[in-house]
């Protein structure tokens, strides 16, 4: 058995590598509709989650803590590891870092969904707008850098001043960035906002907000949004007037309707409805024919545990 760590898991695999072992899995004989159910168990001072898959030689189960306070004591909120078996024999075969994984995967998923339309559509690279100054707005950044180049990124705050981490983030890679906060005195968006999302070829949600952070109007027709920091079938990131007018990707339909309120809330709102959507194996097994050109594409995204599974096999391997 190999334990696997942080340094381990980033040195053996990109996000271009990342992004291939995920499409690679969906043109196979795989549908994430048979992916197993997420769980999720009380502790005193968090949660349990735990995330179970099995494709081919492989399962997995990422076992992960949630701990709210733990950020206060200087501790990361987030904590895990995910448990690689043979699945002939359940064998373990490698003990990889969960966060690592996680942080791996869920930008990875990101990119891999909607790499066939930033190659259709920005082949010369992008303008990306990240709503979420967080560890998983950069990262982003950092895989769609794997699809198409990033021209300039803008991150969009809460407040003046929250974005400083991101804008150096951009800096090391040498991209310009802008900071804008969202919202005016009002509470609509602000001027800034509005310019720079439609300016924006790419838009990442990367936040905790319920509510929508933007207009539809703002959404250009050719744009491309990545919706993942929501996961909750009560909370949303976007409009749903961006929904009904998009062509709307989601990982599995089961899950969108358990796990993604900007799909939930959409179909609620009479904007959409679940036949209207279409799935990552779709658009990857289609080579991205089923994606109109005419719209905005949408991927709401939430996590499963196939990803987790497919990301730390490819881990292993090229650790191996």
């Amino acid at each position: 058995m190999r334990i696997l760590d942080e340094n381990t898991v980033t040195a053996a695999l990109d996000y271009a590598g990342a992004i291939e072992a995920l499409r690679t899995a969906l043109t196979s004989d795989f549908d994430p509709a048979d992916d197993a159910t997420r769980l999720s168990a009380p502790l005193s001072r968090g949660e349990f989650l735990f995330m179970p898959a099995e494709i081919g030689a492989y399962a997995a189960v990422k076992v992960l803590t949630v701990t709210p306070d733990n950020p206060a004591a200087g501790h990361p909120r987030i904590q895990g590891s995910c448990l690689l078996l043979d699945s002939r024999t359940h064998c373990t075969l490698a003990i990889l870092d969960g966060p690592a994984i996680t942080n791996l995967r869920t930008p990875a998923v990101s990119l891999a969904g909607v790499s066939d339309a930033l190659t259709a559509r920005f082949p010369d690279g992008v303008r990306m707008t990240v709503f979420g100054a967080g560890v998983q707005g950069l990262l982003h950044v950092h895989a769609a850098r794997a699809v198409v180049p990033v021209k300039e990124a803008t991150v969009v705050v809460r407040s003046a001043g929250r974005g400083a981490d991101f804008l150096r983030g951009l800096a090391a890679l040498g991209i310009p960035g802008t900071e804008v906060v969202g919202a005016d005195d009002s509470g609509a968006d602000s001027a800034d906002l509005t310019a720079a999302l439609a300016a924006s070829d790419l838009v990442v949600t990367a936040t905790s907000a319920a509510e929508p952070l933007f207009d539809d109007a703002a959404i250009r027709d050719d744009a491309v949004v990545i919706a993942m920091g929501s996961h909750s079938p009560e909370a949303r990131e976007l409009p749903a007037a961006l929904l009904g007018r998009s062509t709307v990707i989601v990982e599995s339909r089961h899950t969108a309707l358990d796990e993604c309120g900007d799909v939930v809330l959409a179909i609620a709102d009479g904007a959409l409805t679940i036949e209207d959507t279409v799935t990552f194996k779709e658009v990857v097994t289609s080579g991205g024919a089923v994606l109109a050109g005419d719209r905005p594409v949408v991927f709401k995204t939430s996590g499963m545990s196939w990803e987790d599974l497919v990301v730390s096999t490819a881990v292993y391997e090229k650790a191996s």
